[in-house]
């Protein structure tokens, strides 16, 4: 890849914590914490610490360490869509622990 697609990705990058509304609504639970392991490379890090990407008709998160696909959603109006195969663990910490 040359140097200015890679700059101009890297530019539409945020963090996965761009999502955390999103994800608070379909979870309805704090999403940005729980633990996420890249299927891809094994990396093990919060949710909130992914790659996303949102300039898209969905969003994408993707691993820092080695780019793959951890997450996919789109949202519709009728549906929302998830496809986390890229995402071996999940890990949040459940509101009735307080």
């Amino acid at each position: 890849m040359d140097s200015l697609v890679i700059e101009e990705t890297l530019s539409l990058m945020l963090d996965g914590n761009a999502l955390a509304g999103l994800l608070h609504e379909l979870f309805d639970m704090e999403m940005t914490v729980s633990a996420a392991e890249c299927a891809s490379c094994g990396r093990i890090g919060e949710l909130g610490s992914l790659w996303a990407f949102a300039e898209s008709p969905g969003y994408v998160l993707r691993c820092p360490d080695c780019q793959n696909i951890v997450m996919r959603m789109s949202v519709t109006p009728e549906q929302v869509y998830l496809d986390a195969r890229g995402r071996l663990t999940y890990g949040c910490q459940s509101g009735n622990n307080q």
